[in-house]
């Protein structure tokens, strides 16, 4: 999934998750943002993409543990109880948007790994319902993987679609 995806989906999630302990005020949908870009960028894409790199793992498998459910145990929930001491809507702050990512990456077409560090099982390239995709310009990414799904005949439907089904969600939750 693209940054605006990860984010918009993160960012309903937590209006959600904030209305629901009534601690949604603009001060918390602020933070809730924050973290959104923080999580997603600081603690998962960018070190993962470093660490790839240094590896020399292929675009299209640019993923690394902290990606996985794993990753979510062991950065993801200590992060948020060491954090949840200063005040408990922490816990939205950083387990919503660490969720969240690793829920839509599986929603996609490219091949994860479920129990990484600790094992090479693998779901693989081709089974899921979004293939990555960008909302307006094409960045070089959406377009090896145009390609790569015209090569391998692989089958799936533009994230756009969720785009504007998040656009929609962030409606309900802002307005609900």
């Amino acid at each position: 999934m693209n940054r605006l995806n990860h984010w918009l989906f993160s960012i309903i999630l937590g209006i959600f998750s904030l209305k629901y302990l009534r601690a949604f005020n603009l001060f918390n949908f602020f933070l809730a943002v924050v973290f959104t870009i923080l999580v997603n960028e600081i603690i998962l894409k960018h070190p993962s993409i470093l660490e790839a790199e240094r590896k020399g793992i292929p675009w299209y498998s640019r993923r690394t543990w902290r990606e996985e459910p794993f990753g979510f145990i062991f950065i993801g929930l200590p992060l948020a109880f060491v954090l949840s001491f200063l005040d408990k809507i922490f816990w939205i702050l950083i387990l919503v948007p660490y969720g969240s990512h690793i829920f839509l990456d599986y929603l996609c077409i490219f091949e994860t790994y479920s129990l990484a560090p600790f094992s090479k099982f693998k779901k693989k390239e081709g089974i899921g319902i979004f293939f990555p995709d960008d909302l307006f310009k094409k960045s070089e990414n959406s377009k090896r993987w145009a390609k790569r799904i015209k090569e391998k005949n692989i089958k799936g439907i533009s994230e756009n679609y969720f785009t504007l089904i998040n656009i929609i969600l962030l409606a309900i939750a802002l307005f609900y």
